[in-house]
């Protein structure tokens, strides 16, 4: 998660044996990223690196992304999404129960373990809409609360924190300073949240994974291998769609 990149249109399919990679060009300067998400291969790569080069570099991660789609064809699907009271959702360490109801449009509000939805008609769309409102909302508080939490132990501030829909990742920094989190985080322990938080602000320090970067994540989070863990397990799982 070392710097922020912007995803832009689809423009290019890579067929190898086997499978095939859309690539996704960003703004990235140099390096290319490789994403296998729920059974999908993508490259994130600059404009700069040419087609056969990206498919020479597919050739050498050939027995990674197959391992990894065999590992994420074994998962447990998840149940698609009705949008219908009796749903439950995550938010940090609680499982939120949805009560749909009519009215006007209001956010989300958690009343003893529910998510309570009030809207005009019960359309899917629309309660779906107001959960993410509620969410990034949540992720507004919470998220800039943590970082303030964490930043003196890091030893670093950033000069703006915003909340993000994200294809492939759950945090981001540029060397402006900026922190952009996923507001899908939400989903997931407060444990892995905190970790994802603390790796964003390591990245004012160190906008690279070296070891430098590794030893002040370990230092503020001793246990931070556990969270990565659970985010390359459970990760998939933490989306409304």
């Amino acid at each position: 998660m070392p710097s922020a990149y912007t995803i832009d249109q689809l423009t290019e399919i890579i067929v190898m044996d086997g499978f095939s990679a859309s690539v996704k060009r960003t703004q990235r300067k140099r390096s290319v990223g490789f994403r296998v998400v729920d059974g999908e291969v993508f490259v994130l790569a600059p404009k700069s690196i040419s087609k056969a080069e990206l498919h020479l570099m597919l050739v050498t991660k050939q027995a990674w992304v197959r391992a990894k789609l065999v590992s994420q064809s074994k998962r447990q699907p998840r149940s698609e999404r009705q949008y219908v009271s009796g749903e439950q959702f995550a938010c940090l360490d609680d499982e939120l129960r949805l009560d749909v109801r009519p009215g006007a449009f209001k956010t989300c509000v958690v009343e003893s373990q529910r998510l309570i939805v009030t809207v005009p008609q019960a359309k899917p769309e629309w309660v779906r809409n107001a959960l993410e409102r509620w969410y990034r909302q949540q992720a507004e508080i919470h998220i800039k609360d943590r970082v303030a939490h964490f930043a003196p132990l890091v030893g670093a501030w950033p000069t703006t924190i915003q909340i993000k829909t994200y294809w492939a990742r759950w945090g981001s920094c540029n060397h402006q300073g900026q922190l952009q989190f996923n507001w899908k985080i939400m989903m997931a322990p407060s444990a892995v949240v905190d970790s994802v938080v603390v790796h964003e602000l390591c990245h004012l320090l160190h906008m690279h994974h070296g070891p430098e970067f590794w030893a002040q994540v370990k230092r503020v989070l001793p246990h931070y291998r556990d969270a990565k863990q659970w985010l390359k397990e459970e990760g998939y799982q933490l989306t409304l769609d």
